[in-house]
C-alpha cells in the first residue's frame, strides 16, 4: 500500500498540471483571439501576443494558491457576507495590480515587446488596457474554487448518506440475525408449545408477538431518526419475547422522562445495547437479572440508559464494550459527528451501565 504522503504528492502534482495547462489554454485563446480581430488585422504580431498573454496567465496561475488560501480564510456564509466581498474586492484589486507590475517587468526582458517605452511607461500604459480586464479573473478563479468546494460537499453529503443507508441496513439485518438464532426460536416455540396445554391464550399471544416483532424488523420507512416513543416500542416487543425465553429470570424496568418521547432518536439503536445486556449480564446466571431502561433530557441533551446488574465491566470488559456494537458506535460518527457520547461504566447495582447522550431535537409531528 502507497503511504499518504505519495498520494498527496500525485495530488498536488496533478493539480499544478492542470493550472498550467488551462494557463497555457487561456493564454493561447486570447491571443489568437486579439490576432484575428479584423480591427486589428495587421497591427500585432502573433508571437507579441502569445508572449503577452501566457506571461500574464502564467502569472494568474502563480496566484490561485494565494485566491484558494483568501477564500478559506475569509468564507461566505449567511451571518457574514459584506465584509468578506470588500475583502475579496480588495484582494482583486491588489492581485491585479501585482501581476500588471510583474507581467511589464517580465516583458521589459523580451526584446521588442514593450518598444521603447520605459518600465513605469509601460507599466502605466498596462494599467490602463488590461485593469479592467483583468480584475474579473480573480472572481472566476473565486467562484470556480467556491463551486467545486459546493460539489465536494455535496458529493461527501451523499457519500454519508448512503453510509448511513447502509449502517441503517446493517442494524436491521443483525436485528433480523438476532432473531432467527437456532437458541432463540428454539426456546420461543419451546415456551409457545409449553403454553398450548395450560394457557392456549397466552400461547395465541406469543405467536402473535413473535410475528409482530419479526414483520417489524423487516419492514420499516427507511428513516435514520424515529421518536424515542417508536423506538421504545420495538425493544418492548423484543423484551416480551425474551421474557418469555427466560420465563421469570429476566426483569425490566423503564424509567422513561415523558418530555423525552417525541425526542429524535437513531433508528434500532437500543437494541444492540439491550442485546449486550442479556447475552453478557443475564443469559449465563441462574438466577437472571434485571435489566433498566432509562431516558431523560436535560440542557439540550437526551440521555439514554441500558443498565443491567450483571457481573459488569471488570476483565471481560473489551468483549462487553465490542459486542454488537460496532455498527451503533459508526452509526453516532456519522449522525452526529463529534456531538455525541457513548460511555461504558459499571453501574450502581454492579452490572454494565451505557449511555448513549445526543443534541435533544423534536420530532417534527410535535411542532
Amino acid at each position: 500500500m502507497l503511504a499518504p504522503s505519495y498520494h498527496a504528492a500525485v495530488s498536488r502534482g496533478a493539480t499544478v498540471l492542470l493550472v498550467f495547462i488551462t494557463s497555457t489554454c487561456v493564454g493561447l485563446y486570447f491571443a489568437t483571439q486579439t490576432y484575428f480581430n479584423p480591427a486589428l488585422q495587421g497591427m500585432v504580431r502573433l508571437d507579441h501576443l502569445i508572449a503577452v498573454n501566457l506571461i500574464y496567465y502564467y502569472l494568474w496561475g502563480l496566484a490561485v494558491p494565494v485566491i484558494i488560501t483568501i477564500a478559506r480564510r475569509v468564507p461566505f456564509d449567511e451571518r457574514r457576507r459584506a465584509a468578506p466581498l470588500l475583502i475579496h474586492l480588495l484582494a482583486s484589486i491588489l492581485i491585479a495590480s501585482v501581476i500588471i507590475i510583474f507581467a511589464e517587468l517580465a516583458l521589459k526582458w523580451i526584446p521588442g515587446k514593450r518598444g521603447t517605452m520605459q518600465w513605469w511607461e509601460a507599466i502605466r500604459y498596462a494599467f490602463g488596457v488590461n485593469f479592467h480586464s483583468l480584475l474579473p479573473t480573480y472572481w472566476m478563479i473565486l467562484f470556480a474554487y467556491l463551486a467545486f468546494q459546493y460539489y465536494a460537499r455535496y458529493r461527501d453529503r451523499e457519500m454519508r448518506a448512503t453510509q448511513l443507508e447502509a449502517r441503517l441496513s446493517e442494524a436491521r439485518l443483525d436485528a433480523l440475525k438476532m432473531q432467527l438464532r437456532p437458541h432463540f426460536l428454539f426456546n420461543t416455540l419451546n415456551s409457545i408449545s409449553s403454553l398450548m396445554y395450560v394457557d392456549v391464550d397466552a400461547a395465541d399471544a406469543m405467536v402473535t408477538k413473535l410475528g409482530d416483532f419479526l414483520r417489524l424488523t423487516i419492514e420499516g420507512d427507511g428513516r435514520q431518526l424515529v421518536p424515542l416513543r417508536q423506538e421504545l416500542d420495538f425493544v418492548r416487543r423484543y423484551l416480551e419475547i425474551e421474557e418469555i425465553r427466560f420465563e421469570q429470570r429476566l426483569r425490566v424496568d423503564y424509567e422513561i422522562d415523558p418530555q423525552s418521547m417525541d425526542a429524535l432518536v437513531p433508528s434500532l439503536i437500543l437494541q444492540p445495547l439491550v442485546e449486550n445486556a442479556i447475552h453478557h449480564g443475564i443469559a449465563d446466571r441462574e438466577e437472571g437479572g434485571r435489566i433498566s431502561i432509562r431516558a431523560s433530557e436535560a440542557a439540550g441533551r437526551l440521555t439514554m440508559t441500558i443498565e443491567d446488574d450483571g457481573p459488569g465491566l471488570g476483565s471481560g470488559e473489551p468483549e462487553r464494550v465490542r459486542f454488537g456494537l460496532g455498527a451503533t458506535r459508526a452509526r453516532l460518527e456519522q449522525l452526529y459527528g463529534t456531538d455525541h457520547e457513548l460511555r461504558f461504566a459499571n453501574g450502581s447495582r454492579g452490572g454494565l451501565s451505557v449511555d448513549v447522550v445526543i443534541p435533544y431535537r423534536v420530532a417534527e409531528e410535535r411542532s
